[in-house]
């Protein structure tokens, strides 16, 4: 057995490359670029359709024009919503790009506009953060460097699109929306989820009057299926997406899933923008077996048209735009303290649907020659929308405070001390305080290594 053991190594060692070679030849093995010419329509579309939602709710009004006061991402201070009716411009300025994205008219300047305009408005303001949000300028900044195909283009004659792209195009696409499962199955994988099917309980309860099933929707024992159920689907979808055996099985579970949370939660656009994009795993040629041929390319146009051609660097590129989005959502655990609780790198991290969170926020401005203390009405400088956001965020509350203490230098006055007495429901537990009553935190500076002026989570 020992003189076995050295022929062994070699033979590894000789398999390496030969793997690392197959996967570089495998990752430029030119697919059909049919499925992405469709994905780019889709997007495209779906971004009109949520920019007409948002403008007839009257959500530009509301997040933009009656705001005085946003609060801004760290390092994005200087990002401001236009003044007056300005973000009108910028919606109607949306619309017009993601259709040209739709379209194919010229679509990475469409897809680079659409990006800047729609990352520029959800920057303006972290009170409106929505992972699917996140989700969609990711995907319109990769339109604007890939390239998303002849299907469904009026640009299919130009040289800068073609009816085939490497492989890895199609993967990069795939791996952006299957990760947003699959952490969200990761961020499940803790007590208040599987063991106490938290929050699940509280929003169920509150369906009791849904036709017919009202009644089974106020059982614990629905809540505990529902969410062992929710964190399964989560973990394995986008492991059986792309497999066509249990592909059919996966779309059905995707769309059937994503009915039911639209139905029962107000989750905005999220079900309808899943449900669309994650047909981008289906077969990259399954667009040629439903639409027209002159909708995504005749025969002759096929043959005629060049393979995208990008650099071999693209490659080397698109592997660390993934490594560093499987890290990034993983920054959280490098934070003291419960997640859930003090919300230290929650953001942009696919934790969906995991917190129920209550709060009331009494802040105090201490004029600090004098010692004479006054309350500050949040609603003053907020909408309710800002305050309930507001009051159970303590990054949110450290930025509140510093505009209080801000207005009051601009008044002339002495800059105050700001503390807060927040209290605050986690899940359906007892409402606890969550942030020290002592400090100031309008002298708080941004920290990335935790708040310790967060007191401990009730969990």
């Amino acid at each position: 057995m020992a003189a076995a053991a050295p022929s062994l190594a070699p033979a590894a060692l000789d398999e390496a490359p030969s793997f690392s070679k197959r996967f570089v030849a495998r990752a430029w093995a030119p697919v059909d670029a049919a499925s992405l010419g469709v994905f780019r329509f889709l997007l495209g579309a779906l971004v009109v359709a949520a920019v007409v939602r948002f403008w007839a709710k009257g959500g530009i009004h509301d997040a933009f024009v009656v705001p005085t006061h946003f609060f801004a991402y760290e390092g994005l201070e200087l990002v401001r919503p236009l003044p007056g009716q300005g973000m009108y411009f910028v919606y109607a300025a949306l619309a017009v790009a993601s259709a040209s994205l739709a379209v194919g008219f010229r679509t990475r300047m469409s897809a680079g506009l659409a990006c800047l305009l729609f990352t520029y408005a959800h920057a303006c303001d972290k009170t409106n953060y929505l992972n699917h949000y996140y989700l969609v300028s990711l995907l319109l900044g990769l339109a604007t460097v890939l390239p998303l195909g002849t299907a469904l283009s009026i640009d299919r004659r130009r040289s800068d699109v073609s009816a085939s792209v490497p492989a890895w195009v199609l993967w990069l696409v795939r791996f952006q929306i299957g990760l947003v499962y699959f952490y969200g199955g990761v961020g499940k994988l803790e007590t208040d989820w599987l063991l106490h099917a938290m929050p699940l309980r509280i929003w169920l309860a509150a369906n009791g009057d849904f036709p017919l099933l009202g009644p089974i929707l106020r059982w614990p024992e629905t809540a505990y299926v529902m969410s062992w159920v929710g964190a399964a689907f989560d973990l394995s979808i986008a492991f059986l997406l792309p497999s066509r055996r249990t592909r059919p099985f996966g779309y059905a579970c995707v769309v059937f899933f994503h009915v039911v949370t639209a139905r029962l939660f107000q989750i905005g656009m999220f079900p309808w923008v899943m449900i669309a994009l994650t047909l981008v795993f289906f077969e990259p040629s399954w667009p040629r077996r439903l639409l027209p041929a002159h909708w995504i390319g005749s025969a002759d146009e096929e043959r005629a048209a060049r393979p995208a051609r990008m650099p071999r660097w693209s490659f080397a590129l698109a592997l660390v735009w993934a490594v560093f989005h499987v890290l990034y959502p993983l920054r959280s655990h490098l934070y003291p303290g419960d997640v859930l609780w003090t919300e230290d790198g929650y953001r942009f991290s696919w934790r969906v649907m995991l917190i129920e969170k209550a709060g009331s926020a009494e802040l105090t401005a201490t004029d600090p020659r004098t010692g004479a203390s006054r309350e500050v009405r949040a609603r003053a400088f907020l909408t309710p929308f800002q305050v309930k956001m507001m009051s159970t965020q303590p990054d949110m509350i450290r930025a509140f405070a510093r505009m209080i203490a801000d207005d009051a230098e601009q008044r002339g006055e002495p800059r105050p001390r700001v503390t807060a007495d927040v209290v605050v429901t986690l899940n359906g537990r007892p409402p606890v305080r969550l942030v020290d009553p002592t400090v100031d935190l309008a002298a708080e500076p941004v920290r990335f290594g935790g708040t310790p002026w967060v007191l401990p989570s009730p969990r």
